[in-house]
């Protein structure tokens, strides 16, 4: 059989540019937001041993990853499991929960470097730098996201 050759500007490498990033038909912005399971994690070992040690403990005392404290190890929790319970069960918020993650750490982030003291929490350098990188992923996702869908919307010429 002899193939037919693709239109003039639609060749194999012009279509791949323009495919949505899926792996295993899963959109990127879904698996970004199962990924949030890490923090779901982290949030419960931190609080699991606040509860056994103490919630007066110096969060120095853990390993490095878990030194949060109590208030921040729920605000990690908490995303983890809303973020966990959209990825696996209710993804078509994946886009909705990727943009408010965004703007909570955005917010976040900035008010643990400008104003560390603002909040009853004890936001150091390498957290509030985690909390800027999840910040930038989560933009990054969402805007990609969002752009995915403005070109899957848009009518075929």
């Amino acid at each position: 059989m002899a193939e037919t050759p693709a239109p003039e500007g639609e060749g194999p490498e012009e279509e791949d540019l323009d495919a949505p990033i899926e792996v295993a038909g899963v959109p990127l912005v879904v698996w970004a937001v199962r990924l949030t399971l890490f923090l779901l994690i982290q949030g419960a070992i931190v609080l699991a041993s606040y509860a056994y040690y103490g919630f007066g403990t110096d969060p120095s005392q853990f390993g490095p990853g878990f030194r949060l404290d109590p208030i921040h190890a729920s605000v990690n929790f908490l995303w983890g499991l809303v973020g966990s319970v959209v990825g696996f069960f209710a993804p078509r918020f994946a886009v909705d929960f990727t943009l408010a993650f965004a703007l909570f750490f955005t917010g976040f982030a900035a008010l643990g470097t400008f104003t560390p003291e603002a909040v009853p929490m004890h936001l150091g350098p390498w957290s509030n730098l985690i909390n800027w990188l999840l910040a930038l992923c989560a933009w990054t996702v969402t805007i990609y996201a969002i752009l995915q869908g403005c070109l899957d919307s848009e009518p075929e010429a």
